[in-house]
């Protein structure tokens, strides 16, 4: 009895040995080092991640643009000691001292470049090297979507938005008045030199034919005037009157629509109805005037 209760109790509760467990433990182990991420590679995640830095458009504006900050890689300089940003998104109108001035914001500048890629001149960015990394964990944290907007460089101007912004392209592009009259004065000095240069060709070619003159055959119908100085074209009676026959507007069809022909249906009866009561009325003054009266 005594084995086949220890037996019972090695039943019942578990071995060291057991294969659940140990398999258990080794899926677990297999699951933190595969499907977990280390420590280590949380951190590379989030430093390679970029971080929205909300920028008003102008002073006080109400209105932001977001450029993107990222720590570089190992290579770049100041990225070993996270003194160094990337930054994307630059507008197209700053400049490497727009740039370093807006960083400034968060700390002091050691160096700071601004790229302008040939595939995309429209998208810039720059890479921004601190003085101490506090400076560029600072501007890291203040880079968050909806947080606090920072004012934009002082030397930058208020820029143009929306309608306004079309406007003022529209009006950069067209021309001013002074620049429509020279195109104007310039394209008549040029007709006139042509003409000058066609009257001259003429009379050089009527001096070398020894007073001899040219007549050339002209195409078309001959043309004629008339006494209101009208030029007009000279055609034969019997042609303008058969285009006059042509070009006539056709006559309008009385009976095309339906309510002209009950029109006239109506009409004509009424004009049946007319004459036969004048006839009926006649037919019997006949017979009162009539003497002979058969008895």
């Amino acid at each position: 009895m005594a084995k086949a209760t220890r037996s019972s109790e090695r039943r019942g509760a578990p071995a060291r040995d057991a294969p659940g467990v140990r398999g258990g433990s080794a899926v677990k182990k297999k699951k933190a080092a595969n499907g977990g991420p280390s420590v280590k590679k949380q951190k590379t995640s989030s430093a390679s991640q970029w971080h929205p830095l909300p920028v008003r458009l102008d002073h006080g504006s109400a209105f932001t643009r977001h450029l993107f900050l990222r720590q570089p890689s190992k290579n770049a300089a100041g990225a070993s000691e996270g003194r160094a940003l990337f930054v994307a998104a630059v507008p197209p109108d700053w400049s490497e001292r727009h740039l370093i001035e807006l960083m400034e914001t968060f700390g002091e500048i050691e160096d700071g470049n601004l790229v302008v890629l040939d595939a995309a001149p429209d998208a810039a960015g720059g890479l921004v090297t601190f003085r101490d990394a506090k400076s560029a964990m600072k501007a890291l944290q203040a880079a968050v979507r909806g947080g606090t907007p920072v004012d934009p460089p002082r030397t930058t101007g208020a820029l143009a938005v929306g309608l306004e912004a079309w406007v003022s392209d529209f009006r950069h592009e067209r021309a001013g008045p002074i620049t429509v009259q020279t195109r104007i004065d310039k394209w008549f000095e040029t007709f006139e030199l042509e003409e000058q240069k066609k009257a001259n060709d003429a009379a050089a070619s009527a001096s070398q034919d020894h007073g001899w003159t040219v007549v050339e055959a002209k195409r078309g119908r001959r043309k004629t005037t008339d006494g209101d100085t009208i030029t007009v074209g000279g055609i034969r009676a019997a042609t303008a009157e058969g285009r006059k026959k042509t070009t006539a507007c056709p006559s309008t069809n009385e009976n095309f629509y339906r309510f002209q022909a009950r029109e006239k249906r109506r009409g004509e009866l009424y004009e049946l109805k007319a004459k036969f009561s004048v006839d009926k009325e006649r037919v019997a003054k006949l017979k009162a005037s009539r003497k002979f009266r058969p008895s």
